[in-house]
């Protein structure tokens, strides 16, 4: 009974205020489109890239979009473009406090946007007031990213370059103290081949022994072989150990030519698959849903009103 006593007063109302609640829902129409312009909220533009990771060294089990999206996410990249663009300024944030900063980063969260996708790229969208700067801002966050990734691959290059370089050169100092002995020992001893030498000396002793020939000359044969048998071992032994260490060298010089290229390429970190552009279109606020709500808002006061009102009257008519 008291829903129908209800129900029956609400059609009251709206038989008797019909003509009020349409003004009411006009006027609020008109201030809420009024109030959504452009004069009362500035609109917002997004512009958007799509970009897939490339020449990224995995750090660990991450995929290349997580490592592309861990760069993108850089304070330093974020700190570069806020001073780019003066946001600081643009956004009227002061940042000689803490709480500005944390304001300030806070406003760069809510219109910077990076998501990695189904399909391993990596989607950033940036929306601003200003349809080129949200694009201009796209463009920079990529060029400081590949900037970021580059700082970080040459650094690492550099490391290993050192390491290769101090390799090269210990491989090198081995390698001439190696060559230095031998040089001493072809002085003093006229060693220069010992296979060669042994096989030569022994053919040579033993055509002097069945030639019959000389004493000086069979003396001079045996003192040469006594210092083949001397110093050979260890000039043959530092002969391999030469050809080791030449080789060791060879390799070490490659590597070091290739670090050294490494740290001198100036490469690109991301494949552009959708290119930023100037946005034509904002995306806030959405007027006709302002105007809509607005409207709605207004009525729906504008109706509990009159109920309050009416149920005021009837309780004065009861007492009386």
């Amino acid at each position: 009974m008291a829903d129908r006593l209800e129900f029956d007063r609400t059609n009251r109302v709206l038989g008797r205020h019909w003509r009020t609640l349409l003004i009411v829902g006009v006027v609020g129409a008109v201030l809420a489109a009024i109030f959504s312009g452009p004069t009362f909220i500035a609109p917002r533009y997004r512009s958007q890239a799509v970009v897939y990771p490339v020449n990224l060294n995995s750090y660990s089990i991450e995929t290349r979009a997580d490592q592309l999206l861990q760069l993108l996410a850089s304070n330093s990249i974020r700190d570069s473009v806020i001073n780019r663009f003066g946001l600081a300024a643009l956004y009227k944030v002061d940042t000689t406090t803490a709480e500005g900063r944390a304001a300030l980063y806070d406003i760069w969260n809510e219109r910077v946007s990076i998501e990695k996708t189904r399909y391993e790229s990596v989607d950033l969208e940036v929306t601003d007031e200003n349809p080129v700067t949200a694009r201009d801002m796209v463009l920079e966050v990529l060029h400081q990213t590949d900037l970021l990734a580059r700082r970080l691959q040459r650094a690492n290059s550099k490391e290993l370059l050192t390491i290769s370089e101090n390799m090269l050169r210990e491989t090198g100092r081995q390698l001439d103290s190696v060559e230095a002995r031998m040089n001493a020992l072809r002085a003093t001893n006229g060693l220069l081949d010992y296979e060669t030498q042994a096989k030569e000396l022994t053919k040579g002793y033993m055509r002097a022994i069945t030639d019959r020939g000389s004493s000086a000359q069979k003396e001079e044969i045996r003192g040469m072989l006594k210092s083949l048998e001397e110093k050979g071992g260890e000039f043959g032994r530092l002969a391999q150990l030469s050809k080791v260490l030449q080789r060791q060298y060879g390799n070490q010089q490659a590597v070091v030519q290739q670090q050294t290229m490494d740290l001198a390429k100036v490469l690109t970190y991301t494949d552009v698959v959708v290119k930023p552009e100037v946005p034509n279109k904002k995306i806030y606020p959405v007027r006709w849903l302002l105007v809509l709500v607005g409207t709605i808002t207004a009525m729906l006061l504008c109706y509990v009103l009159l109920m309050f009102r009416e149920r005021g009257l009837t309780r004065s008519a009861e007492k009386a």
